[in-house]
């Protein structure tokens, strides 16, 4: 690493307590072997030692720190130490979660005097991940949304049932939402629920309602995964888009509803387009993904979310020579310095092996997949992958370490029943 070079913080935190496992922090892989690559110092700020991707060797320093979700004052305070320790230099702040970019919203007063700042305000987050908020501005300068109703009230339940078209998709106005103790404690760990009757939705939702939760139901467009499009890229203090590229969704795992496994590269103007003319009628300017889905029936691509981050398959657009970690730490540390870099090698298959792995052999039990057809889709494709390495394979072989133990654990507890 060289040392002269302003250093960028990675943030991220604990919703919740530990497992005692090792997980992963993809997008903070991606942002970390980005900028590591680079030559740049990268310090991850996280709480303890619960993620394999703080082993990788582009992060100089993990700092252990208060939790964000906890303690933001405290954190507050060894963010601006951090910087202060460093006189005469101003770091670059990347969030690598939802809360970490909340987080960083929220504090945007005493953060912006010792930091460079990769991600929006906090006006602007409000309106981005209150979907409810998101949709309206949609609407409002013409980038096409899905029918989506919002109840507050159970009593409006049986009218938006007899109204929707089957099956539905039920998600909360706020991601966090859904990760509260009461809410997993009657649906699981879901970021959404698939809803296929009146009855099941007037159900679900009474439930949901009564647990103070705020959701959409929604249609659910048509089509397979790779009608799935996003936006990657980086929104600079003009509104330009500086570094952009799009890529569409192949596999996710559990299929429905799950991660992204498998995804490429592709060239579409449209979705460029609508991604960068919503952004900008959001007065957005940092890091941004924005997800689509092309409706088969009319060709129409309607928004489905944006992510105020660094996304999980962030590494495919670095892949494809779309640089945007790279490119945002050259805006915010030298404005004029980066060049704009929106021409994507196309196609880049990203895989993240240990899912892509599952959801391939979850289909081919299935009899939809064959192990050919499975192959072949590799064939010729230059491959990108979202946890391996051969310059950095450490997170990986950790992460995958922890699988043998995960299905034990599952064999005896579907055995204790």
């Amino acid at each position: 690493m060289d040392q002269s070079r302003t250093p960028a913080v990675v943030l991220s935190g604990n919703l919740g307590t530990p497992s005692g496992r090792l997980s992963m922090n993809e997008p903070a892989l991606a942002l970390t072997r980005s900028l590591g690559r680079r030559g740049v110092p990268v310090y991850r700020f996280h709480p303890d030692r619960s993620l394999a991707d703080l082993r990788s060797r582009y992060c100089t320093q993990h700092v252990p720190c208060p939790n964000l979700y906890d303690d933001p004052e405290d954190l507050v305070a060894a963010l601006v130490a951090f910087a202060q320790e460093r006189p005469g230099v101003t770091p670059v702040l990347y969030p690598a979660s939802d809360g970490a970019a909340r987080f960083i919203a929220d504090q945007q007063t005493p953060l912006r005097e010792h930091f460079h700042l990769t991600s929006p305000s906090a006006e602007c987050i409000e309106e981005v991940q209150n979907k409810q908020l998101l949709l309206e501005t949609a609407a409002k300068v013409g980038v096409p949304i899905p029918d989506t109703h919002f109840p507050t009230d159970p009593s409006e339940l049986p009218d938006i049932a007899g109204s929707v078209e089957y099956p539905v998709v039920v998600k909360p106005l706020f991601s966090t939402d859904w990760k509260r103790s009461e809410i997993t404690d009657v649906f699981g760990k879901i970021k959404a629920m698939k809803v296929s009757s009146a009855e099941e939705l007037v159900e679900n939702c009474g439930k949901l309602l009564a647990l103070s939760s705020t959701f959409m139901i929604q249609e659910i467009v048509p089509g397979p995964d790779d009608n799935l499009l996003t936006f990657l890229g980086y929104i600079d203090d003009n509104g330009e888009a500086l570094a952009g590229c799009v890529r569409k969704k192949l596999r996710q795992y559990p299929p429905g509803f799950g991660y992204c496994c498998l995804t490429e590269s592709v060239h579409d103007d449209e979705i460029f387009d609508l991604s960068v003319r919503l952004l900008n009628a959001l007065d957005y300017h940092g890091i941004a993904g924005v997800e689509f889905k092309r409706d088969p029936r009319t060709g129409v691509p309607k928004l489905i979310e944006i992510n105020t981050r660094a996304v999980r398959t962030s590494g495919l657009a670095l892949g494809a020579g779309v640089d945007f970690p790279w490119v945002a730490y050259q805006d915010q540390t030298r404005p004029g310095s980066a060049a704009r870099s929106v021409v994507a090698d196309v196609p880049v298959r990203w895989w993240h092996v240990r899912d892509e792995l599952a959801a391939a052999g979850l289909l081919m039990v299935r009899g939809e997949l064959s192990p050919l057809s499975w192959m072949e889709g590799f064939r010729g494709k230059k491959l990108v992958a979202g946890d391996f390495a051969w310059d950095d394979m450490y997170p990986a072989l950790l992460s995958w370490a922890q699988v043998p133990r995960r299905l034990f654990q599952m064999i005896g507890r579907s055995q204790s029943r």
